[in-house]
């Protein structure tokens, strides 16, 4: 008999061992193949650093549940091993051509209209392949049954979020951090849903980010590359339509509508940042679709804190969402309350980040 709990601890260090020696081994080979990160002006760094150290837990992730993953459901599970097999093909097949393009970028940029294109079609495959939400919860108004717009609601979230965690992805440890927290609390879902898959894909993407955030970790040895901040973001993406192809607990009927939710609960400081930047560049008349220095994270930078400082500060806002999302998945606190949460959270970074930009201008005035 397996005994799961020791199976997943092996996992979880596995994985973080291995993921941080082949960004070792990515810190030696980059400058040697080209992959190096050049400051210009938009940057948030000085010196010249490899890139692409995402690549590194990408491989493993792929690995793992290509082979090892899908091996033991079947062995677990038997009567549905055809299902798991397929569901998780249709999430590791895109997830893979989408850090192939990134990875692809990270060498010369292939420019934003083909990266689209590319994340389009692995989103389509997934929402079609894997599932699509079926129903949402909100407040006031109840859950919302999507069946007629699920697909495509589905599709925007997936290609949204790939794009949300790359343009995140810009300073030292931020998405590291992030990517660590989101996997141990997608880990934990998995295993109150009763979901062997859901906590191993959760603890195999906090183990290679961890792994990978050693070395990443201010002052930054290597980035993450887009290589591994798209697969990131298309994971997460992917992970509560994993959840949705597998039979839910019937103690809890709307957790359907609630996935959704704590998907985005558990990935709520990027999407919150990049959610409240895009809508203020939108209202400023801005060219949203070019690079830039706005976000919430780079202005505290820029305001004059350390990427140490930001990326421990996203940390805790990681950490605390993830667990009021794990709330609302288990009932303990109801959807508006969640809502409100998001809210005030955001409202709080927002006039931190405005506090610290007067201090700035009054130190330098």
């Amino acid at each position: 008999m397996i005994d799961f709990g020791k199976l997943l601890l092996v996992i979880d260090i596995g994985t973080f061992l291995a993921a941080w020696a082949a960004v070792l081994t990515l810190i030696w080979l980059a400058p040697r193949i080209g992959l190096l990160d050049r400051p210009n002006e938009r940057s948030s760094h000085t010196r010249v650093t490899p890139r692409g150290g995402g690549l590194g837990f990408v491989i493993l992730v792929g690995l793992m549940l290509g082979a090892f993953l899908v091996w033991l459901t079947v062995e677990l599970a038997a009567d549905s091993g055809e299902n798991i097999i397929s569901a998780l093909a249709a999430y590791i097949g895109p997830a893979m051509f989408v850090a192939a393009i990134s990875l692809r970028d990270d060498f010369k940029s292939l420019g934003p209209g083909l990266r689209f294109l590319c994340q389009l079609v692995a989103a389509v495959i997934a929402a079609l392949g894997v599932a699509s939400f079926r129903e949402v919860s909100l407040p006031i108004v109840g859950v919302v049954d999507s069946r007629w717009f699920g697909i495509g609601l589905t599709i925007v979230w997936i290609v949204g979020m790939t794009n949300v965690y790359n343009f995140m992805d810009g300073i030292d440890g931020i998405a590291g951090v992030q990517g660590a927290i989101a996997g141990l609390a997608w880990a934990m879902a998995g295993a109150w849903l009763g979901s062997p898959v859901l906590a191993m894909l959760g603890l195999t993407l906090a183990g290679g980010c961890a792994g990978f955030l050693v070395h990443n970790w201010p002052p930054a040895e290597i980035f993450m590359g887009d290589v591994g901040s798209a697969f990131l973001g298309f994971s997460f993406a992917v992970v509560p339509l994993i959840a949705l192809r597998f039979p839910l607990p019937e103690k809890l009927p709307q957790v359907a509508g609630l996935l959704p939710i704590f998907s985005l609960l558990a990935v709520w400081p990027f999407v919150g940042d990049g959610f409240y930047t895009f809508q203020r560049r939108l209202f400023r008349g801005e060219q949203v679709w070019k690079p830039h220095r706005t976000h919430l994270y780079q202005r505290l930078v820029l305001s004059g804190w350390s990427h140490a400082r930001v990326s421990t500060l996203y940390a805790i806002w990681c950490g605390v969402s993830a667990q009021i999302g794990l709330f609302c998945l288990k009932s303990i606190i109801d959807v508006s309350t969640t809502f409100g949460y998001m809210i005030i959270s955001l409202a709080g970074m927002v006039l931190l980040t405005r506090g610290r930009e007067r201090k700035a201008r009054k130190l330098h005035a």
